[in-house]
């Protein structure tokens, strides 16, 4: 057991060093080419900058930086509303398949879309969408003010979970947290404008990360931990990468710390329960909205491992590999398919060529510090202020430029932070960090990748990134 724990800190330090290097060095993103050196003379300012607040949040009190962390979320509230008030972005893709698909829902036409057809997942966001708008109807607001306002109610239960989470381990980080929270970029573009199932997951390990830092479980917690979890792998069953930190933890403090793996052990239960919950659910919404799970055009679930391979696209999703899938007609005969052509791509490989397929994989999911939110499922602006549409490119940039240095100083200091703590300690970081370098394992080795997939990440590392660089400060190590 030793042993894997040396070899879990090893691929830690490994995978961080690896992202703070993409992070800094791979220049193309979703808002242009950002020059490596600028990224490295802005981390050094914020460094002095997020210092020099550090020292002054040091001398407040408990009180003044309670007051800092309560200002900070209702900034952020203030500011996420305006965002809607003042910007809308066009829609695209599967957000836009899901809320026309939900216009016929409620107005009880069961035709469902090819689209959602083809991909099952998005059934659960659909019916989602359908009772917001019956919601609409009944508040005579219409749809967009009810799904901004659950958008902006996940982005702002996620928050404060983690402030909460940080204040627990650390008030000083959770105050210097919530100021950093109101200028972040990432706060104000696709998770308030889109949504899709992003804010859904993150408020589900947001919940499960601030239960494991408390340790104070009582039934109506664990009860909660269920529903929240059941409800956030409905929307993304990869949340299910969680379990498996929890059972790698379980493992490290398996008769060493009993506490500890009491603790994991109510935790990894109720989650799977909550997995049952959302499996049953599931069949519940197929029976009630006459979605047939068993269609023949239904995409199997090897499609994305097929696509993944795509050496040409760097496992990208492409539209070659979707009608490569979609000429193969029959759910059986495609998985086939997808089967032989998984096949045949590792045939191609060689032990070389697939590790730096992988590495590529890895880039794609952290070279933007804006983890393409900025564009994903948005096509031109609707409406916003005039000189914003002027500036925008611009002002894209400058958030990008901003975003990276600071994931870069985050990634720098925990990669210090792995370094000095032998072994790590089994605590909500090491929980935190096994779940964020899951899911990009996951879809670095097994799935299809997307920039924008690493984005549900980002709570958990702006949470132990923060707290990492306040440890550092505290110690003046620089």
């Amino acid at each position: 057991m030793i042993k894997l724990e040396k070899f879990t800190r090893y691929c830690l330090i490994g995978l961080t060093s690896l992202a703070l290097l993409m992070m800094i060095f791979i220049f193309s993103t979703e808002s242009g080419n950002v020059n490596p050196f600028v990224v490295i003379i802005t981390m050094v300012l914020l460094y002095f900058i997020l210092r020099f607040i550090n020292g002054l949040l040091r001398k407040s009190s408990k009180r003044q930086l309670r007051n800092i962390v309560i200002g900070s979320v209702l900034a952020v509230t203030i500011l996420a509303i305006l965002n809607v008030v003042f910007f809308r972005v066009h829609l695209f893709g599967d957000v836009q398949i899901c809320i026309d698909m939900a216009r016929k829902i409620s107005q009880n036409n069961f035709e469902w879309s090819n689209w959602i057809l083809q991909y099952k997942n998005l059934v659960p966001l659909t019916i989602l969408y359908s009772w917001m708008m019956k919601i609409g109807q009944f508040l005579h607001t219409g749809f967009y003010p009810i799904f901004f306002a659950y958008n902006i109610s996940l982005l702002i239960g996620s928050l404060v979970l983690t402030l909460l989470t940080l204040w627990h381990k650390k008030p000083q980080s959770a105050a210097l947290a919530g100021l950093l929270a109101i200028v972040l970029p990432v706060f104000y573009s696709f998770i308030i404008q889109v949504g899709y199932t992003d804010g859904a997951s993150i408020l589900a390990l947001s919940l499960l990360i601030f239960l494991f830092e408390y340790n104070h479980l009582n039934w109506w917690k664990l009860i909660l931990l269920t529903f929240v979890f059941a409800y956030g792998y409905l929307m993304r069953p990869n949340i299910i990468i969680a379990l498996v930190a929890l059972f790698i933890i379980g493992l490290f403090t398996y008769k060493k710390q009993n506490n500890i793996f009491k603790l994991v052990s109510k935790l990894f239960i109720f989650c799977f329960l909550g997995i049952i919950l959302a499996t049953s659910t599931s069949k519940i919404f197929d029976a009630t909205y006459h979605y047939n799970a068993n269609n023949p055009k239904q995409f199997p679930v090897v499609h994305w491992i097929y696509m993944g391979l795509n050496q040409e696209k760097i496992g990208q999703y492409n539209k070659a590999d979707r009608s490569y899938t979609l000429n193969h007609e029959g759910f059986y005969s495609a998985q086939n398919a997808d089967i032989a052509g998984i096949k045949n791509r590792l045939l191609n490989y060689r032990p070389l060529t697939l590790g730096l397929h992988f590495i590529n994989k890895y880039g794609i999911l952290c070279h933007e510090g804006t983890f393409q939110t900025l564009t994903d499922y948005q096509k031109n602006y609707i409406f916003a202020p005039k000189l914003f549409l002027k500036y925008s490119k611009l002002i894209f940039l400058v958030s990008q430029v901003f975003s990276k240095a600071l994931i870069s100083l985050f990634l720098f200091f925990l990669v210090l932070e792995l370094l000095r703590k032998k072994p790590i300690p089994r605590n909500s970081i090491l929980f935190s960090l096994l779940i964020i370098f899951g899911i990009s394992l996951f879809h670095t080795i097994i799935w299809e990748v997307k920039t924008r997939y690493q984005f549900m990440t980002f709570f958990f590392l702006f949470f132990v990134g923060v707290y990492a660089m306040v440890e550092y400060f505290e110690k003046d190590n620089f």
